[in-house]
C-alpha cells in the first residue's frame, strides 16, 4: 500500500477561527496517512516581544495549534519568514505547545542542527525523510556560531548535507521550501536552479509556497517540483478579506511505483477554507506550468524588471534622506516595532539589511540592473 502525505501551503490563524477549515477537506486531511502544512508564525504569547526587523510581524491564536490538530494534521514545517518573529520566548512556547498536541515540527529549532534535522515518517515498511527550509529572512540560521533559535537555510550547506545523510535511510525524501518573489505566477530562475540542485542531490519531491499566490509544477529527471501552493489559510487584515484561491497535494509514495499526486483546489468562502472544482479557482495549474517552458527566459527577466520597477527602483535610487513610498512605509513599521521614533541611518540600515540578506530581493535587484546596465548580447 503506498503512503498518502497530504501538503498545503501558509497556515495563520490570527483571528482564533475555529471555522477555519471546512469538514470536507478535513476529510481529505485525515484519509491521509500523514499531513504537514506550513505553521507561517509563533503563537501568541505572554510577554513576548517583537524583534527588530523590517516587514511586518505576524502572529497566531494559540488554540490555532489544537484546531490543526483536529483538522488531521500530523507534522508543521517552521521554516519560514515568520515563525521568529516574536523572539526566543514565543518561539519556544510554540514548540513546547507542537509537542503537547503531538504535532511534529521539521525545518526550525532551540539550536542550528535541530533546525537541520529531518523527520521520518514511516507506514508499511515505506519511509520518507522530511526536511524544510527557507530564505535567508530575519531569524535564519544562516550560520552555525547563531546560539538562539532558528530555522533552516535553503542555501546552507549544512541542508545538503541532510539530504544525502537521509537519502541513505529512506526511500524518498520531501523538502518543504519558503522562498520566491510574493504574488508572480512563476518562480524566478535562482531559486529554479537551486531546487533542481537541491533533486539532483537526491530530493524526490520539493514543495514550494511564501508567495502567497500559486505557481505550477514540473517533473525534473526523476523529481516533482511543486513550486508554490499559495495560502491555505490566512487571515491577518492584509489577507482578512481575500479569497486565498490556491491548491494543495495529496502526494502518494510506493517503491515500485516511485510518486504520484493528486491536486486538491480550494478557496476561502465566508472565512472557511473549502475544495472547489478546479474551475471554480482564479487560476489554471496546466497554464502556470506552461509558464516554465517555452518563453520562460524572457518572462523571468520581464517580472524582475517590473518588480525592480514597483518596489526597489525608488530607494536605491533616492537621494539620501530623501523619502519615497516604499521607504517610508518600511521605516514607521519600524518606529512601531521600536516603539520610539526611529532614526534615519537605524531605519535605512534595516531597510537596507533585509533587501540584501533575503534572496528574493537581491537576485530580483541583481537581475534587473543586471538586464538595465549590463551587455547581454
Amino acid at each position: 500500500m503506498p503512503i498518502k502525505l497530504f501538503v498545503c501551503g501558509d497556515v495563520v490563524n490570527y483571528t482564533n477561527n475555529q471555522a477555519w477549515l471546512s469538514m470536507d477537506l478535513q476529510q481529505v486531511i485525515k484519509n491521509c496517512d500523514f499531513a504537514v502544512a506550513n505553521f507561517e508564525a509563533p503563537i501568541d504569547t505572554e510577554q513576548m516581544q517583537s524583534i527588530v526587523k523590517a516587514g511586518p510581524h505576524v502572529y497566531q491564536s494559540p488554540q490555532s495549534i489544537d484546531y490543526l490538530k483536529q483538522a488531521g494534521f500530523t507534522h508543521v514545517s517552521l521554516a519560514n519568514n515568520h515563525i521568529y518573529d516574536y523572539g526566543e520566548r514565543a518561539f519556544k512556547n510554540t514548540l513546547s505547545m507542537l509537542v503537547k498536541n503531538d504535532l511534529g515540527y521539521v525545518g526550525a529549532g532551540e539550536t542550528f542542527a535541530e533546525s537541520y534535522q529531518p523527520r521520518i515518517l514511516e507506514k508499511d515498511g515505506v519511509k520518507i525523510g522530511l526536511l524544510a527550509a527557507c530564505e535567508n529572512e530575519f531569524g535564519c540560521h544562516y550560520d552555525d556560531s547563531i546560539s538562539r533559535s532558528g530555522y533552516a537555510y535553503l542555501f546552507h550547506s549544512k541542508l545538503e548535507d541532510a539530504i544525502l545523510a537521509v537519502k541513505q535511510q529512506v526511500d524518498f525524501v520531501v523538502l518543504i521550501a519558503h522562498a520566491g518573489v510574493e504574488n508572480i505566477p512563476i518562480p524566478i530562475k535562482e531559486w529554479r536552479d537551486r531546487y533542481h540542485r537541491l533533486c539532483d542531490l537526491g530530493v524526490d519531491v520539493i514543495v514550494g509556497h511564501h508567495p502567497h499566490v500559486p505557481q505550477g509544477y514540473e517533473q525534473y529527471g526523476k523529481s516533482l517540483i511543486f513550486y508554490s501552493l499559495g495560502n491555505f489559510y490566512f487571515d491577518t487584515p492584509a489577507f482578512a478579506e481575500k479569497s486565498d484561491d490556491s491548491y494543495s497535494l495529496v502526494l502518494e509514495f510506493e517503491k515500485q511505483a516511485g510518486v504520484s499526486f493528486d491536486a486538491i483546489y480550494h478557496k476561502k468562502i465566508d472565512g472557511t477554507t473549502k475544495p472547489v472544482p478546479e474551475e471554480e479557482v482564479n487560476f489554471n495549474l496546466d497554464h502556470l506550468s506552461a509558464l516554465l517552458g517555452e518563453g520562460y527566459a524572457e518572462l523571468n527577466d520581464q517580472y524582475a524588471l517590473e518588480t525592480y520597477n514597483a518596489h526597489y527602483k525608488k530607494y536605491y535610487q533616492s537621494a539620501a534622506g530623501v523619502p519615497n513610498s516604499f521607504k517610508f512605509k518600511v521605516k514607521k513599521m519600524i518606529k512601531i516595532v521600536l516603539g520610539r521614533k526611529s532614526n534615519s541611518e537605524q531605519s535605512n540600515g534595516l531597510l537596507l539589511l533585509h533587501n540584501i540578506r533575503i534572496d528574493s530581493h537581491r537576485f530580483t535587484v541583481q537581475r534587473a540592473l543586471s538586464l538595465k546596465y549590463e551587455d547581454n548580447s
